[in-house]
């Protein structure tokens, strides 16, 4: 009875140390060739097991994914780190942000190409990855409340610099993806952001 309970226990041990193994793997992969041009057979030869093999831990490639993003935690992280911000902190406190992506730069490269993969509604996974318009929203609903509190001065284009602020995120975000450079990318974040900061303060 305990050798059957030992054998379990190390079986359960063998399939654990199996899917993290296919998890990484497909982070890789899905990274490198998106969700589309990433092949189950892709995966199961860089993990070293058979297609079947796969398919035994994971139902589907969607089931991959899926386990690969509840392991990555809340997705797409831009979106989750901006809803932890409160009025301006939400320009303020990019600097932060750019942390977590140095810090995670595997889940990045991941996020930004299932993002460019489903950037159009026909997209297989659009609405789980393309949350512009929500991210936006917010970022432009804070600049108005700020607006409204005399924070920031009235006749401010609250939807324009919300914009302008996604758009230097993935600008700058992709950019570290090509050369991987913390500090430059500590020093992009630190001067895009006052430059948001000075826009929103701006007078006509």
């Amino acid at each position: 009875m305990v050798a059957k309970v030992g054998s379990t226990s190390a079986s359960a041990l063998r399939g654990e140390v199996r899917r993290e193994a296919i998890l990484r793997a497909a982070l890789e992969l899905f990274g490198e060739h998106g969700f589309e041009g990433t092949s189950l057979p892709m995966i199961s030869e860089k993990v070293g097991i058979t297609h079947a093999g796969i398919l035994h831990h994971y139902k589907s490639k969607r089931g991959i994914l899926e386990a690969l993003v509840e392991s990555l935690g809340p997705f797409p992280a831009f979106l989750t780190w901006l809803e932890s911000t409160i009025g301006l902190e939400c320009i303020s406190r990019l600097p932060e942000f750019a942390e977590t992506l140095i810090e995670n730069a595997d889940a990045a490269e991941l996020s930004f190409t299932l993002f460019w993969e489903n950037r159009r509604a026909t997209g297989v996974l659009h609405d789980d990855i393309v949350q512009d318009v929500r991210i936006r929203a917010i970022i432009a609903a804070r600049i108005h409340e700020a607006v409204a509190s005399g924070t920031v001065p009235s006749g401010v284009d609250a939807d324009a610099v919300a914009r302008a602020t996604f758009g230097f995120v993935i600008g700058t975000n992709s950019q570290f993806l090509v050369d991987r450079d913390a500090e430059r990318q500590r020093a992009a974040y630190a001067s895009g952001t006052k430059a948001l900061m000075l826009l929103l303060h701006a007078r006509d």
